[in-house]
């Protein structure tokens, strides 16, 4: 053998000598130095947990009707690790849920969920899907069956804006923090009580721990918690008077729609409207409607896409929008600040009379005011004002808020906001609108890119005086101005939920002492302002024609119409009182686009509703 082979034969056995020992001393260190360690790393790999789905809180009415309350539906769910890259089990998952196997990983890939968790896929499967797809479990590592559970709403569309909807929760809230903890697939409120009180609602959720196989399936039951269902919720409203609250909204609207403009060929559009009713003595809300309206069971599940493209349509007007609570020109209804306002800085007095011919020419022949009576009311004073609603009479008085002291403290403005318009209610309800009380900051702000218009004018302030111009309100916010000079200062906020209890009937949340605000308003003007309001639904006033078949001798109603402009559109017809006057219980608020006038239009709708409230019929 030469000497070149012999090195060469030396060297392989030193490498394979190497090689020996360093496989050794590695077996040594995984066996014996990290086996604990590795044990437990197995342990863990073979150790699953799962949640299990809770119930959500029933909703009651005031009266213990059942409106809202949690089924269990059957799902199929998945665990994105085992399932994603597994294109056998996408296959055969298609075939038996009926779902593309690109819709399948679309879904997944959306769901952004941890490594063991499970994303739902297909809500609400029959029985016999249910039955091959258990049937079948060995092909289908990773796919599981289990109940979730969907809302069933019992009175279908009423009340739906105030109930809202639930659905499965979305990427935006899985990442914040008000909603940590909550998983892919969960359901969670998305608009009105469901959404607002989703932590009361939202029950607490079970946990399974078991034993997989390598192939991922249960072996073995290690520990079982069981889910807990929500806290229920028992409303203010009254669902019959909800019923009758937006039959009567939409009866109305139909009617108005049979009618032609004054003058021409063309009908009122009233494409949509709402009614508040609260209780005056505590803020409660008895009913609130709001039309279009929508059934929040098609959302129970998951939306189809046909139906959320008609919710969203614009020509459908959004049924999804809670006018309620949704800022617009209010109009005539709004003179009940200018009045307060034009008392208690003495521009005028109880006893004080304005002549209006029509036309009022207070800022300057060459802008001249128009009063919705084109021949004039005469002579008024503002008892008379309000029983015309005589907007000559309106103008005077804005105009005097106007010139005192230079408008330097925007005295109108003072007392809107004194009133509440402006500012959010306060009430238990999401997204709920501010309205807009227009002042000099405002107008500067928001014609920052136009400086010709940012100048507050006197015809800004006149213009407000009536409800025009820039200043939008919502129903919510007039019935809660009217229910605080109904009660002379009292301001409720108002509330929808009376109590909240658990599953098992204790209180979790009682029926507290209503919140309210006590502001300063002088009764002596409020009681003048009143006796014109009282004089709106007699005869003569505004509201008479609606209100004269309604014992108002015996439930005297204070009342004020509003006809609001709106560019581009039909004037807004708009009615706001509230009753009985010696001892106010109620007060009323409807609003209707496009209805034209709120005497003959708007106030019916009001009528009907006393005429429920009062046992008339």
């Amino acid at each position: 053998m030469s000497p070149g082979i012999r090195v060469r034969i030396k060297i392989i056995t030193y490498i394979a000598l190497a090689l020996a020992i360093t496989l050794v001393l590695r077996l040594y260190f995984l066996q014996v130095m990290s086996g604990e360690i590795y044990a437990e790393m197995a342990a863990e790999n073979i150790t699953r947990e799962k949640t299990v789905s809770a119930p959500r809180g029933n909703i009651y009415d005031r009266n213990g009707k059942l409106l809202v309350k949690s089924i269990p539906v059957a799902a199929v769910a998945v665990e994105p690790h085992m399932v994603l890259k597994n294109r056998e089990v996408l296959e055969l998952l298609s075939s038996y849920i009926d779902m593309p196997v690109e819709k399948i990983e679309e879904k997944i890939e959306k769901s952004n969920v941890s490594y063991l968790d499970r994303v739902i896929l297909k809500t609400g499967i029959d029985k016999p899907t249910m039955i091959g797809l258990k049937e079948n479990s060995a092909s289908l590592p990773g796919v599981e069956v289990l109940d979730v559970f969907l809302r069933e709403y019992r009175y279908g569309v009423l009340a739906s804006h105030i109930l809202g909807y639930t659905g499965e929760i979305d990427e935006k809230r899985l990442e914040s923090e008000k909603y940590s903890g909550y998983e892919g697939g969960d359901q969670v409120g998305l608009t009105g009580l469901e959404e607002y009180y989703e932590y009361e609602l939202n029950g607490k959720k079970g946990l399974v721990t078991y034993e997989v196989d390598p192939l991922g399936r249960p072996v073995n039951l290690i520990e079982e918690v069981k889910p807990s269902a929500g806290n229920d919720l028992y409303l203010t409203i009254d669902i019959e008077l909800q019923k009758v609250t937006e039959e009567a909204l939409y009866n109305g609207i139909l009617a108005v729609r049979e009618k032609k403009i004054k003058n021409t060929d063309e009908y009122y559009n009233v494409p949509a409207g709402s009614v508040v009713v609260l209780d005056t003595t505590n803020g409660e809300v008895l009913a609130m409607a709001s039309y279009p309206t929508y059934d929040p069971s098609i959302f129970s599940g998951g939306i189809s896409e046909d139906d959320w493209e008609y919710l969203n349509d614009p020509d459908n007007y959004y049924p999804l929008n809670n006018r309620a609570i949704q800022a617009f020109p209010p109009g005539s209804v709004f003179k009940i600040v200018t009045a307060y306002a034009g008392l208690a800085e003495n521009i005028i007095s109880e006893y004080s009379r304005i002549t209006c011919r029509g036309t009022w020419f207070g800022l300057g022949k060459d802008y001249p005011k128009y009063c919705w009576n084109k021949s004039g009311h005469g002579s008024l004073d503002i008892r008379g004002a309000i029983k015309n609603s005589c907007d000559s009479f309106f103008y005077e008085v804005g105009y005097g808020l106007y010139v005192k002291s230079q408008n330097v403290e925007e005295l109108l403005q003072k007392y809107a906001r004194l009133l509440g318009f402006g500012s959010a209610t306060g009430i238990d309800l999401p997204s709920e609108d501010s309205g807009i009380v227009p002042d000099r900051q405002w107008k500067k702000e928001y014609f920052k890119d136009k400086v010709e218009y940012t100048v507050w004018f006197p015809g800004d302030t006149v213009n407000m005086s009536i409800g025009q111009g820039d200043i939008t309100v919502s129903p919510l916010q007039m019935a809660v101005a009217y229910l605080t000079v109904a009660n002379r200062g009292i301001k409720y906020t108002p509330h929808l939920v009376g109590e909240i209890r658990d599953g098992g009937g204790d209180l979790v949340l009682e029926n507290s002492p209503p919140v309210y605000q006590e502001i300063n308003l002088n009764r002596e003007y409020v009681d003048i302002m009143e006796d014109g309001f009282k004089l709106v639904t007699s005869p003569g006033g505004t509201a008479a024609s609606t209100f004269s078949n309604f014992p108002v001798d015996e439930i005297p109603i204070a009342g004020k119409t509003g006809t609001a402009e709106f560019y581009g559109r039909q004037d807004f017809a708009w009615f706001a009182s509230y009753g009985p006057i010696s001892s106010p219980r109620y007060a009323i608020i409807v609003m209707l686009e496009e209805a034209g006038s709120g005497g003959s239009n708007a106030s019916p709708i009001a009528v009907e509703i006393y005429r429920y409230l009062f046992n008339i019929d």
